[in-house]
């Protein structure tokens, strides 16, 4: 395995991983931050101990070692630095044989990858260590979709610094 290639993932697969814990609302509160708004969207109440579904994300992440939110964010950073690797080291080649176009190889080879590692890290893997059943598919679920827009932006980062940097297809 090319180890420039491998390397080349690491950046924006770090990037990759805050927008997915942004987007589904990561916390490193226990129990999160219950946020409450009017109708013109204005915040009225910020209260600590909501039931954010995904406030506790991190504290599970952590969990998966023994350890608490924090190293849980660590964790999960250095999974997403991997992922983002294993993208430019394995599959970029593949989905660029298959998606000859930069806009599919971030619409449909982002979409596909990240659902890929949903199953992998958010239907099996987590399961697994938290003692929970196997595959249990919700497709209204935030994970699916914080890892489907982990792809997107992972794929989206990745084409556009090859492109500004001549990186790519000549190596």
């Amino acid at each position: 395995m090319d180890q420039d290639k491998l390397r080349r993932g690491i950046i924006p697969g770090i990037i990759a991983g805050y927008l997915f814990l942004a987007f589904i609302g990561a916390s490193m509160v226990p129990g999160g931050l219950n946020v409450t708004s009017d109708d013109a969207g204005m915040v009225t109440a910020v209260e600590q101990g909501g039931a954010m579904m995904n406030a506790g994300m991190l504290e599970m992440v952590g969990g998966m070692i023994g350890a608490d939110a924090f190293i849980g964010f660590i964790l999960h950073i250095i999974i997403s630095a991997v992922i983002g690797a294993l993208y430019t080291g394995i599959y970029l080649d593949v989905a660029k044989n298959a998606l000859d176009n930069p806009f599919m190889l971030i619409a449909v080879g982002g979409l596909i990858y990240g659902v890929i590692w949903w199953i992998i890290g958010g239907l099996i893997i987590m399961p697994t260590i938290a003692g929970g059943d196997l595959l249990q598919i919700n497709l209204n679920s935030p994970s699916l979709f914080g890892h489907v827009m982990f792809g997107h932006a992972l794929a989206f980062l990745v084409v556009i610094r090859d492109a500004a940097l001549g990186m790519g297809d000549d190596e």
